[in-house]
């Protein structure tokens, strides 16, 4: 009586499985606006400064 119920639940799964595949629907994605020059070389800054900084390159004068 138990293989039944596991051969019923496991074909079960499996046929939600086949026919949900069929409804699903490609979204594209979103498209984002490209960022300002000085928006970019800002963020680049950033992550050289704190590069720098976990690096222990700048030396504090105290």
């Amino acid at each position: 009586m138990k293989d039944k119920k596991e051969v019923a639940a496991v074909s079960a799964v499996l046929a939600m499985l086949v026919n949900s595949e069929d409804q699903i629907i490609y979204q594209a994605p979103l498209a984002g606006q490209p960022s300002h020059p000085w928006a970019a070389y800002g963020r680049s800054l950033t992550m050289q400064y704190r590069d720098i900084t976990q690096r222990r390159i700048i030396k504090r004068s105290r």
